[in-house]
């Protein structure tokens, strides 16, 4: 026997009605922006000047999207006019340099953050993930073991798409920032490193390996144990540089 009131079924029924619009809603913004895309790329040439500035400021910092600047600052731009973005808000997330970019990213708003998530998850769908940015030959200096061809061709080959993109990078690059300030204080300590160095890696890549793996598919398990293994002999050979 129910007992839920005529009223309350009512109310349900609105309920239901309005989330749903706003999941109608919010698809067709992403549907709009992706379908923004191919055009934009094929009038690169036609930039504006916020989009220039834009292109600019991937091209010298790096990050997501900056292998297709063009197409990935011209999605933005159009997405911006069509669904109220502040330009200059997004263009301040370009131009960050990559260590304060979340950020920067994070202080925008959801508007800002829909139309950049949407843009370059569509621009990953499409031209693949950018390399990580070297520092490299121009200024003598790299960019730890993102500026290895070996390693930036094994991430490719794992297929990664734009949500897993997003776990895999954040997992690598916080072992690397974690493994690098505990070698630093290892050293510092000058007591038993060798031992203290390989027991703090295993435990750090334990803690990575599991937050990739648990979002990969079964097929992309192997190219990523590949990926690791290329990933290791870099790091190892970058303090064999130290």
């Amino acid at each position: 026997m129910s007992f839920v009131s005529p009223q309350l079924l009512a109310l349900l029924g609105v309920y239901r009605t309005q989330k749903l619009a706003c999941c109608r809603a919010f698809l067709t913004l992403l549907m709009l922006v992706f379908a923004s895309v191919a055009p934009i790329a094929a009038s690169a040439d036609l930039a504006d000047p916020w989009t220039d500035s834009c292109i600019a400021g991937l091209k010298n910092n790096g990050g997501r999207g900056s292998n297709a600047a063009g197409a990935y600052c011209g999605c933005m731009s159009k997405a911006a006019g069509q669904f109220g973005g502040d330009l200059a808000g997004m263009l301040a997330v370009m131009q960050a340099p990559a260590e304060t970019k979340t950020n920067v990213y994070k202080a925008q708003s959801d508007t800002n953050k829909g139309i950049i998530s949407a843009c370059v998850a569509r621009i990953e769908e499409v031209f693949g993930l950018a390399e990580e940015k070297a520092q490299g030959p121009a200024s003598g200096q790299t960019k730890g073991v993102w500026g290895d061809p070996k390693v930036i061709e094994a991430a490719r080959k794992i297929n990664l798409n734009a949500v897993q993109a997003q776990v895999f990078k954040a997992s690598v690059t916080q072992y690397s920032d974690d493994l690098k300030a505990a070698t630093a204080k290892i050293f510092r300590d000058k007591l038993d490193i060798k031992r203290k160095l390989k027991k703090k890696q295993r435990v750090l890549a334990k803690r990575r390996d599991e937050e990739v793996m648990a979002v990969l598919e079964a097929k992309q398990i192997e190219p990523y144990k590949a990926f690791v293994e290329i990933f290791n002999e870099a790091v190892k050979a970058s303090f064999g540089r130290r």
